[in-house]
């Protein structure tokens, strides 16, 4: 399943994800969430997120963000500085953890350097997907 979030996700977010809910079933193995057109995030947004990813989890499901844009990210790393919690393997985890599957790791180096590759090609008249 693939998901890509628009705009603001808060608190009144919450009915928006009731299709999410019900397309889950036993033939969903992963689900993927683009996040390039999510602006905004507050603390009920995150919950929602949260709770999401935990529940896949409690079903088997992988669950992947990636795309993170920089007010989103921003909470989430301010979340996971106040919040640290104790893993069950002793060493120190953070609550956003699960959303954070596909981030690289602070400290993170590439073995090869990376190139930065060509700009996307869009057609002409084309218009962003956000």
């Amino acid at each position: 399943m693939h998901l890509t979030p628009a705009g603001e996700l808060d608190i009144d977010s919450d009915p928006a994800f009731a299709p999410v809910w019900t397309a889950l079933d036993d033939h969903i193995a992963v689900v993927a969430c683009d996040m390039r057109c999510l602006t905004f995030l507050d603390a009920a947004g995150l919950e929602l997120l949260l709770d999401l990813a935990a529940h896949l989890d409690g079903r088997g499901i992988a669950f992947f963000a990636y795309n993170w844009q920089r007010q989103p990210l921003r909470l989430l790393d301010l979340i996971d500085r106040i919040t640290p919690t104790p893993s069950q393997a002793g060493d120190r985890s953070t609550p956003t953890r699960p959303l954070r599957r596909t981030l690289p790791r602070p400290g993170y180096v590439p073995s090869r350097p990376v190139s930065p590759g060509h700009p996307p090609v869009r057609p002409a008249g084309s218009r962003r997907p956000c």
